[in-house]
């Protein structure tokens, strides 16, 4: 009967710091969502000004960035696994941003090779490693007006 107890108590405490993990990948979406929408309104404001497509491009793929790794959260949070896959991705995208961003003539020619054999490795290890798990919606999706009208109803029960 102690060895139960003992069990239990491992139980617990895991599913206790299960839960504090989850609220603390919660607060990361949080933050990720508040610096999203930053971006998006000093864009909005650059626009204004005089264009830098440089700074334009870098800012979207760093907003596509922060979506993914978005993504990578939300899938850990519905699965509690990390996906290998979407780490990649980030990996790839994170690197043609840092191109985009210092211009391909201002990096070094050593540099340049060894970022193409990076990203050559990624791709392959994306397109062959065999590490893509396909996502599959829990329930199904109605548009985007559905869904807000549909929570909006639940809201107001409630």
């Amino acid at each position: 009967m102690a060895e139960r107890s003992y069990h239990r108590i491992h139980d617990i405490f895991r599913r206790l710091l299960e839960n504090i993990q989850d609220i603390i990948v919660i607060v990361i979406c949080m933050l990720l969502f508040a610096l999203m929408i930053r971006i998006i309104l000093g864009l909005a404001e650059s626009l204004a000004g005089q264009l830098n497509f440089q700074y334009i491009a870098s800012e979207l793929i760093y907003i596509l960035v922060l979506v993914e790794i978005y993504r990578l959260l939300i899938i850990y949070l519905r699965e509690h696994r990390i996906a290998v896959d979407i780490m990649i991705e980030v990996g790839i995208v994170s690197i043609l941003r840092e191109i985009i961003l210092h211009g391909v003539l201002g990096i070094n020619a050593l540099s340049i090779m060894a970022l193409s054999f990076f990203l050559v490795a990624l791709m392959l290890l994306l397109r062959y490693g065999a590490i893509r798990k396909e996502e599959v919606e829990g329930v199904p999706r109605d548009g985007f007006l559905t869904e807000l009208k549909r929570t909006l109803k639940r809201e107001t029960r409630d």
